[in-house]
């Protein structure tokens, strides 16, 4: 519980009104509402917010997860732009589970917000999903190889802490995860609220199986959403949402380690030449509330932009703005050559967005 002095009030309403200003942005445009290729971006529709994306094994497919309902775990070809089911509610690992022992069935249903992929030691691929679906929890995947497609198998989930809300997940070296607290589940719009006027709402948890859930106290932050791992497991970046800020972090000690300012960062995948990419949301609270509340049916249409950091000197550039049809609010960019494939909270798509004109 955050108290606020009587003579802040002022101050805080007037925040509030200010973040709160301006029209909200429409996603009932005929245009988005269509399917078509439009200035070169194509769609791949049908989908139920697909949030965030990883890099399968085969380095060529892409692995998506469903934050509305129905929910569930899927695979995007981008040669034709194929998407097939991943996960069935039957498919359960007979070899032992990789999470809590109290954890023995799969959540129905299964409401994916952020992912990651990683090669175990033993060489299998454990895929990490954020649930909302039935419980709050970090759901662990198994993905196999078969010869009609890829297929996850359950092996075993992770339950948040009381009140805690999660977004994000990264797997760290050697077993376990870190995953975003962004706010109190129980009353995430006062929390938001709080981030704005510059109040941390959220921190990073570690996971391991044998100590559970434990804070990391020097990464609270307003809205910790998207993270992600170095690839040399020495360092990992937290997106502050309302701070505006991505940082970086050493792993374990998770020392800060240097910063770099960026409207609304969501979630940060990693480019062909192992840059950061991350999606940057361009919109005030109201907007952002009422893109959350719209028909699922249709995409939102909040600009958004993919900015590349260097993870070594922190430089940043923009790759992309975008907004108006047929895709806003995008929330990961996944690079396949010139082009990225970019996920969103809300909305029924994913698009193919060129790098460059006329590809």
């Amino acid at each position: 519980m955050i108290n606020i002095a009587v003579g802040m009030w002022p101050t805080v309403l007037l925040s509030l009104a200010l973040a709160m200003t301006a029209s909200p942005v429409s996603a009932q445009d005929p245009v988005a509402a269509d399917c078509k290729p439009y200035q070169g971006i194509e769609s791949i529709c049908g989908l139920h917010a697909p949030e965030d994306m990883v890099v399968a094994p085969d380095g060529q497919r892409i692995v998506f997860g469903q934050m509305a309902a129905p929910g569930g775990l899927f695979v995007l070809d981008p040669r034709g732009h194929q998407v097939q089911p991943l996960f069935e509610a039957r498919d359960i690992s007979e070899r032992p589970l990789w999470g809590e022992a109290s954890c023995t069935r799969p959540p129905d249903p299964l409401l994916v917000h952020g992912i990651d992929l990683i090669q175990r030691d033993d060489g299998r691929w454990q895929l990490l999903a954020v649930n909302h679906g039935e419980r709050e929890s970090v759901e662990f995947f198994e993905l196999l190889q078969e010869p009609a497609g890829l297929r996850a198998l359950w092996r075993g989930c992770a339950q948040a802490p009381d009140a805690a809300g999660f977004n994000d997940v990264a797997a760290v070296p050697g077993g376990g995860f870190l995953v975003t607290h962004m706010a109190d589940r129980d009353s995430p719009m006062w929390s938001a609220f709080l981030a704005v006027l510059g109040f941390d709402s959220g921190l990073v948890y570690r996971w391991h199986r044998e100590e559970g859930f434990s804070t990391l106290s020097s990464t609270a932050g307003r809205f910790p959403n998207g993270i992600i791992m170095a690839p040399d497991g020495g360092s990992f970046f937290v997106n502050m949402y309302f701070g505006n800020k991505v940082q970086k972090f050493s792993f374990p000690a998770a020392e800060l380690l240097g910063e770099v300012s960026l409207a609304k960062p969501d979630n940060a995948s990693w480019s062909d030449d192992g840059k950061l990419l991350v999606a940057s949301h361009h919109a005030n609270l109201l907007q952002l509330t009422n893109s959350l509340e719209q028909d699922q049916g249709a995409p939102s249409l909040l600009p958004y932009a993919i900015v590349e950091i260097d993870p070594a000197s922190l430089d940043k550039r923009q790759l992309l703005i975008h907004e108006g049809p047929p895709m806003g609010a995008g929330t990961v960019a996944i690079q396949r050559g010139q082009a990225v494939y970019v996920g969103s909270y809300a909305g029924d798509r994913i698009v193919r967005v060129p790098l460059n004109p006329g590809q």
